[in-house]
């Protein structure tokens, strides 16, 4: 099926418009806040050949590659942003040539290069240096999870729904090294062909069934997935968290009857990015809005761009709502928190407040008083606090 894939889309972008042959992506402070102009559609665009050759030799990315060569959302190039990858065109490519071939040496940083900003190399795509394949998610093999036990999170389509773990022995097949899949798209988002089928089974579920946890039973059953809902939990957490918390079992280092700062903040705090409020999820900070696409002229519905490398250091003003990010969730009259803020403030989020004052900025110089009533009110002194230190 992929080879018959890869062979009807090995076309050149011929007379595409900009965004249609993939532009290089936005990452990190150029990333616009607002939405992007593009053009309307153009009818008759060619896509390019699946990006086969970026791949590493311990894994097997088939799925993800097959998104992104398919899954241009009519020419906007997001899902290949998605994936972390480029498709760079032939004249920019020749122009990053930097020396060429010698009798002892290559081209350089291509084969193709004949010399500096000139060569015969062809289109090609590139990493992002983000995305999915920039993600531990990419990365989740680890030897002991060649299993269809471990792979339930570290292989999801490779793993079996019947298989268990029980006295130190798994009764599920082994996964060969080469083939391990990692945590692809089709975990958190069904296939396009069952996508309305899932929505008509559950009326409530978020983004029409188009989110879904994948639950091992194939990946074009309907029954395998379980859907998500908008809400909160008894302990007000947010529902929509279940997509991440069917794998990662707990919240940052939270501490039962203790929590953390961090946790408290998230069922306490009104987050505006929800209609009508509610707690903070957690992809609001690690799949944070970057820009959106469509609208305008498009004929395509508004869609909101969410990193997915799961990065939050990397992703900022974005992930912790500072200046300069969509969401604006630490931009107000209240508080003007910059990435120099939110770089210092990351290594609290693990921390318990009478740690707080021994790391950088502070390093142990005293600091205002921490009041004694509850770890919100702590962190948003340490918010101020931070920013004092760094306006300086």
């Amino acid at each position: 099926m992929r080879s018959l894939i890869s062979v009807a889309l090995v076309v050149l972008l011929l007379a595409a418009p900009a965004w249609a042959r993939g532009e290089r992506p936005v990452k990190g402070s150029e990333a616009p806040a607002t939405s992007p102009e593009t053009a309307a559609v153009e009818p008759g665009i060619l896509y390019p050949p699946l990006p086969t050759d970026l791949t590493p030799p311990t894994y097997d990315y088939a799925a993800p590659e097959t998104c992104a060569g398919c899954h241009f959302i009519l020419g906007l190039d997001h899902t290949s942003r998605v994936l972390g990858v480029w498709y760079e065109s032939a004249a920019l490519v020749n122009a990053s040539c930097t020396a060429g071939p010698t009798t002892t040496t290559p081209g350089s940083p291509y084969a193709c290069c004949e010399g500096k900003g000139t060569g015969t190399c062809a289109s090609m795509w590139q990493l992002t240096g983000s995305g999915w394949l920039a993600s531990r998610h990419a990365q989740s093999d680890h030897g002991s999870t060649e299993n269809g036990f471990c792979a339930k999170c570290h292989s999801p389509l490779q793993a079996s729904a019947s298989a268990a773990f029980n006295n130190g022995v798994v009764n599920a097949g082994p996964i060969p090294q080469q083939r391990f899949q990692a945590v692809t798209c089709a975990t958190c988002h069904p296939p396009d062909n069952i996508t309305a089928q899932i929505g008509a089974l559950n009326p409530d579920a978020i983004d029409g069934g188009a989110i879904a946890i994948y639950l091992w039973k194939g990946v074009n059953n309907p029954a395998s997935y379980q859907t998500l809902s908008t809400g909160v939990n008894a302990d007000g957490t947010s529902t929509e968290d279940l997509l991440c918390l069917n794998c990662h079992e707990q919240r940052h280092n939270f501490a039962e009857g203790k929590g953390t700062p961090m946790y408290d903040m998230m069922v306490t705090t009104h987050n505006h990015l929800i209609p009508g409020g509610g707690p903070v999820r957690c992809i609001d900070c690690h799949m944070s809005t970057y820009q959106s696409i469509g609208g305008g002229t498009t004929g395509l519905p508004v869609l909101e761009e969410r990193f997915h490398d799961w990065n939050v250091g990397a992703d900022l003003p974005y992930s912790c709502g500072a200046i300069g990010s969509v969401s604006n969730c630490h931009n107000s009259s209240y508080s003007k928190f910059t990435v120099t803020d939110a770089q210092n403030l990351i290594p609290y989020i693990k921390e318990q407040h009478i740690d707080w004052w021994s790391l950088p900025p502070f390093n142990g110089v005293a600091q205002a008083a921490v009041p004694a009533h509850g770890a919100l009110v702590e962190f948003k002194v340490l918010e101020r606090e931070i920013s004092k230190i760094d306006a300086m």
